[in-house]
């Protein structure tokens, strides 16, 4: 992509125009930089047609040309459907092109927790902040984003001690209990436990990169998550409880986090063994 930054010229004025709408309808800034980028990306891949004569088919086309992962696909669908819907709702189209663009269906991952062994094998290598960065990923279960965006002020009273208040996807809040060791770091900080360079804190991907060089090949900050939903559910057999944790809307999002402990399923399969008096048919 030529730049980041900018839309060309004949994209920038509707996607200003739309950008306006997310803002009117309160998305954080984080949610609306990250919609913001993927249009200007699409747009610099749709050229040199402008929003008012592309078509399906390249719409299609562009998709097709991609390497991208289906949850990433997913996602740039849902922003040029986005777009498209608000060009034609507020009368800049008469229709919208990306009503046929096909659906993605994201496949759903076996979860997979790390491991206890190589979290504490990385907390020996990792410097102080990295290893906030993993507590939060390993003990809380939060998301990349929402590690880099821990501030001091998110952090509540309640009757059994003190929590986080967390700000996920689609802006939707969740409070997450906290124990009292990093309760009182982030209390500290006075402002974002992660800052960045310029203001404000550092973004996702820093997050991501550091957690993933200390842990091994396969396993990055997601896996953290999957470890703290696993170990959850294995201490309240909750998943509506796991799911309000993670911030998760239905509890079959859960599933595809909570692994089973291999003693339970060995359990399982015992249970269902046919008893040595069965009587076996003769061949």
């Amino acid at each position: 992509m030529r730049n980041k930054i900018s839309a060309p010229v004949p994209w920038r004025k509707s996607i200003e125009g739309w950008t306006d709408t997310l803002k009117a309808a309160g998305l954080s800034a984080q949610t609306i930089k990250s919609r913001r980028y993927k249009m200007v990306h699409l747009s610099w891949l749709l050229m040199p047609s402008g929003p008012k004569d592309v078509t399906t088919e390249q719409i299609v086309q562009a998709f097709a040309r991609q390497q991208w992962k289906p949850e990433t696909r997913k996602a740039y669908r849902n922003t040029i459907s986005s777009f498209f819907r608000w060009l034609h709702k507020s009368g800049r189209r008469s229709d919208d092109p990306s009503l046929d663009v096909p659906r993605v269906k994201k496949p759903h991952a076996h979860p997979r927790p790390c491991p206890d062994r190589y979290i504490a094998a990385a907390m020996e290598m990792a410097t102080s902040s990295e290893r906030l960065m993993i507590r939060l990923g390993a003990e809380c279960g939060l998301r990349r984003g929402e590690i880099a965006r821990v501030h001091s002020d998110d952090v509540v009273a309640d009757s059994a001690g003190r929590s986080l208040i967390v700000r996920g996807k689609g802006d939707k809040q969740r409070i997450v209990p906290l124990p009292d060791d990093l309760t009182g770091i982030i209390m500290d900080a006075r402002g974002y436990l992660f800052p960045g360079r310029f203001g404000g804190h550092v973004e996702e991907s820093y997050i991501g990169d550091h957690i993933s060089r200390l842990l091994p090949d396969g396993y990055a900050a997601h896996t953290l998550r999957h470890r703290f939903a696993t170990t959850a559910y294995a201490a309240t057999h909750d998943l509506f409880v796991v799911a309000e944790l993670l911030g998760h809307e239905s509890v079959e999002t859960t599933e595809h986090y909570v692994a089973m402990p291999d003693g339970r399923l060995r359990e399982a399969t015992a249970a269902v063994r046919l008893t040595e008096s069965a009587t076996w048919p003769s061949h």
